[in-house]
């Protein structure tokens, strides 16, 4: 009977656990999920679509499991705006930037090799 107890607990526990990590992961605005998953597949036209949305899919999950909302929208856009060329982009070129910058990169890279995205 406390054996059964005990299982019944630990695994009302992982429910807990897994709703708050997909609460995490749902942080993430539909508009803003659907701009990632969208880049991401123009950045590959040599493959399939439908195997790209899942990938990507998988992609972003992966990534909003790494970095909460309140940070992502920091560091994709220090990436996306330290790309900018000329003098628009040179005042986006600070180390403070290119810090963020260079965590969005890795986080992306990392979902991508989680993910089974090869270059």
């Amino acid at each position: 009977m406390i054996r059964r107890m005990m299982i019944s607990t630990l695994l009302m526990a992982g429910c807990v656990i897994a709703q708050a990590s997909h609460a995490q992961i749902i942080d993430y605005p539909t508009l803003d999920r659907i701009l990632f998953i969208e880049e991401c597949i123009q950045a590959h036209p040599e493959r399939l679509r439908q195997e790209m949305v899942y990938k990507c899919s998988c992609m972003l999950d992966s990534l909003a499991g790494e970095i909460p909302y309140s940070d992502y929208t920091d560091v994709a856009t220090a990436a996306h705006a330290s790309s900018i060329a000329g003098e628009r982009g040179s005042a986006l070129r600070g180390d403070d930037v290119l810090a963020l910058a260079k965590r969005y990169r890795a986080a992306v890279a990392k979902a991508a090799k989680a993910c089974l995205m090869t270059p």
